[in-house]
């Protein structure tokens, strides 16, 4: 099985989740986040106006549930993370790993 990064207009790559790549607040923040406990991440981002207003990207989780397939919609866990976090992703048939930025991302779904 592998690990499927979802972009915006439905374009999707197969491969290897690697780790989160960003600043020691962000990393800290996301240091929940690993494949035998998540079993799929949504990112979402959200824009704060005004003169001091910060876009933030909201990455949501849904706790891996070995009792049960899927996770409902309350289940999902928020965590807060700066614009510029970015995913290392080795694609299949890669020999090198890629790093996407989360604001290109929509979701993640880790394999067991």
């Amino acid at each position: 099985m592998w690990d499927r990064l979802e972009f915006k207009g439905d374009r999707n790559i197969l491969g290897e989740f690697i780790e989160f790549k960003g600043n020691q607040d962000d990393m800290q923040a996301l240091r929940h986040l690993k494949r035998s406990k998540v079993s799929q991440i949504v990112i979402q981002k959200s824009t704060m106006f005004g003169p001091f207003g910060r876009s933030r990207i909201y990455v949501l989780y849904a706790p891996r549930d070995y009792r049960s397939e899927g996770s409902s919609a309350s289940e999902l866990k928020e965590v807060a993370v700066k614009q510029s976090t970015e995913v290392v992703f080795q694609p299949l048939n890669s020999k090198k790993p890629k790093k996407f930025k989360l604001t290109s991302i929509v979701s993640l779904t880790l394999s067991a």
